[in-house]
């Protein structure tokens, strides 16, 4: 059974912007996870416990779900044949 591609990312995509969002909202709102909030933001630059840092986090969360996982629905394709 093989994968499509840009399906797989997109839905792996809007899972990370999801985790990333609830993150970010979580870290501003409650302070669950501030510092590493803070740590990711290091990696993801504009990331932070902050909303407009949890929306940045969301458009990261995107690229790299959808680019990842779709890179990994590619090979896995490639290998199956």
């Amino acid at each position: 059974m093989k994968l499509d591609v840009s399906k797989f990312g997109l839905a792996f995509g809007i899972v990370y912007a999801a985790i990333f969002f609830l993150y970010g909202i979580l870290a501003a709102l409650f302070g669950w996870g501030g510092a590493m909030a803070e740590m990711i933001g290091s990696f993801y630059v504009g990331f932070g416990p902050s909303l407009g840092g949890a929306v940045i986090g969301a458009l990261w969360g995107f690229v790299v779900g959808f680019v990842f996982f779709a890179l990994a629905a590619w090979i896995y394709n490639r290998l199956v044949g």
